[in-house]
């Protein structure tokens, strides 16, 4: 019986491995939903920049004149336009970011979330058995020891 109960206090603490895998499924858990949040204010940041430069650029902000007078001279007008240009550019930047952030990044990582729980679960059904198994082992050898000590 004390062998037994010696035997019992030197457990593998799988429980703390089952707490400390699922602390780490759920960092990641949260890490992906922060990205896709993330993802979706840039794509929202783009389409509000991209909606107030072609707004800008077609309606408000109209340049007047004759088209070689235009062309002629750098103007503030000009200068204006290239702004809106130069914004529309960073906004099909922040388009493209959102897109590797979502599809890159998110679905990799979701992709890997799944098959870590899948993992995790098959290896924590092996500690399980392997713990039955343990314990069944050390009843059949306690039971085995008090035979052999009855019989002495």
């Amino acid at each position: 019986m004390a062998l037994f109960c010696i035997i019992l206090s030197l457990d593998d603490q799988h429980d703390v491995i089952e707490r400390h895998t699922q602390s780490g499924l759920d960092l990641l858990e949260r890490y992906v939903k922060f990205v896709k949040e993330r993802a979706e204010i840039e794509q929202n940041y783009a389409k509000q920049l991209r909606q107030d430069t072609a707004l800008t650029l077609t309606k408000k902000y109209s340049r007047r004149g004759v088209k070689e007078d235009q062309d002629a001279k750098p103007t503030n007008q000009q200068a204006f336009q290239d702004v809106l240009n130069e914004l529309n550019d960073y906004a099909a930047q922040r388009e493209q970011l959102s897109e590797n952030m979502t599809v890159k990044i998110c679905v990799e990582l979701s992709k890997n979330l799944q098959e870590l729980r899948q993992e995790r679960k098959n290896y924590l059904g092996d500690i399980k058995k392997a713990q039955q198994n343990l314990e069944s082992s050390f009843k059949l050898l306690e039971t085995v020891s008090e035979c052999v000590i009855v019989s002495l």
